[in-house]
Parts: C-alpha cells; sequence; structure tokens
C-alpha cells in the first residue's frame, strides 16, 4: 500500500510538473506552426518606413523595443523578414495545447513531432510510467490569464533562436488510478498555476516549425 502510494505521489508530481503550463483554447487548434508565413513582398522606399513602423509595432506590442529581447527581436527579424511576433504567440497559445493534450492522451507521436529529443524523452518517460501504473488524467483548461514573452536569445553565428515565454493560467485536473479512484485533484476545484517554455528554432531554415526545448518555473 505504501508503495502503491509513493508511486501515486510521484506520478502526481511528474503530471503536475509537466503538464500545468498552457492553456484557453484560442481558435488555433489545428495549427502549431509558429512561423509567420507572410509573404515578404518587395518594397520600395516610400514603403520601407511603413514597414520599419510595422516590425517596431510588432515587438513593442509584447516587449519593450529598447530591452534587451527587444533588440534580440529585432535581429531575428532582420535575418528572417517574414517573422511575426504576433504570429508566434498565437502559435505557442496553440502549441502548448496540442502538447499538453498530447501528454495526458498519451500521444507519444504528436510529442516527438513537436519536442526536442531531450524534452521528449522526459515526457515519454511519464507517459510510460503512468501508463504501466494504470494511471489516467482528466483535465478542462478554464483558462488562460497570461501570457508574456520573457526572454529572448539570438545567436548570429548559427542564427539559433531561443524564446521564453510565461504562461499564467487556470484549469482543473485528476488523476485516477486503475480503480477509477482519484489519487490527485479534484474535476470540481479550479486551480492557477505558472510556468515557463522555451522554444527553439534555426532562423532562416527550411524547417519553419518552433520546438519546445525547455520546461521550467
Amino acid at each position: 500500500m505504501v508503495q502503491i502510494l509513493i508511486l501515486a505521489a510521484v506520478a502526481a508530481f511528474l503530471f503536475w510538473r509537466l503538464s500545468l503550463v498552457l492553456g484557453i483554447r484560442t481558435g488555433f487548434e489545428k495549427s502549431v506552426d509558429l512561423k509567420g508565413l507572410e509573404k515578404v513582398k518587395a518594397t520600395k522606399p516610400d514603403q520601407e518606413n511603413h514597414s520599419n513602423i510595422a516590425d517596431e509595432d510588432d515587438i513593442s506590442d509584447y516587449i519593450e523595443l529598447t530591452s534587451s529581447s527587444g533588440q534580440q527581436l529585432k535581429k531575428i527579424k532582420s535575418f528572417e523578414p517574414a517573422f511575426s511576433v504576433h504570429n508566434f504567440v498565437a502559435g505557442a497559445k496553440s502549441a502548448y495545447e496540442i502538447i499538453l493534450m498530447a501528454f495526458e492522451n498519451g500521444d507519444l507521436k504528436v510529442l516527438k513531432d513537436h519536442l526536442t529529443p531531450d524534452v521528449y524523452e522526459d515526457f515519454e518517460t511519464v507517459v510510460t510510467d503512468r501508463i504501466n501504473n494504470g494511471y489516467t488524467v482528466d483535465a478542462t483548461f478554464v483558462g488562460l490569464r497570461e501570457i508574456r514573452i520573457r526572454n529572448v536569445v539570438f545567436a548570429e553565428e548559427n542564427q539559433s533562436a531561443e524564446i521564453t515565454l510565461y504562461f499564467k493560467c487556470e484549469l482543473t485536473s485528476v488523476v485516477r488510478d486503475k480503480n477509477d479512484k482519484i489519487i490527485e485533484g479534484s474535476s470540481s476545484k479550479v486551480k492557477a498555476h505558472s510556468d515557463t517554455w522555451t522554444f527553439g528554432r534555426t532562423i532562416g531554415s527550411n524547417d519553419p516549425s518552433w520546438k519546445l526545448i525547455a520546461t521550467g518555473e
């Protein structure tokens, strides 16, 4: 009995650690493409200033333009003019939900498509342990209360970009054992949680997909 309780506690903790990050449905459920695919059109001199202002607004809507992260976003745009911060954030909301629901459902194929190998290994371990121990998870998003850019790093030498987002959400979650007994959570109690995810991609590469490369508090 003690061993079962310990396993249940470990499973609940790991679920809580990996899954409580992003929330509300945003209408982007079918796409996790964060590339911002607007075609880059040639601009005339009188259009260039307007384009620069639009680029600055795209950044300043989410973070101070003069901040370190704001300047890093400007560099990303200089290497890939089609990159849109707005589209990235919208896509991140979608990616979060898709990854999280795949985790709950034990869909390793979806997880593998959207995670780097190291992060996938962590998720796979939890999913496999949960299945082997007969645990099931029933979670419902209540709402995403906040999403903001926390940090941006861009390495010009290899054009690798990492964008870290902070999420604050509310949700309900229930973990049941193989006998359908609730061992963690409540379907009627809404919990608030905040967490941080980092997405990475090589700017200018043929692969437009951003992948989850790190999770944290």
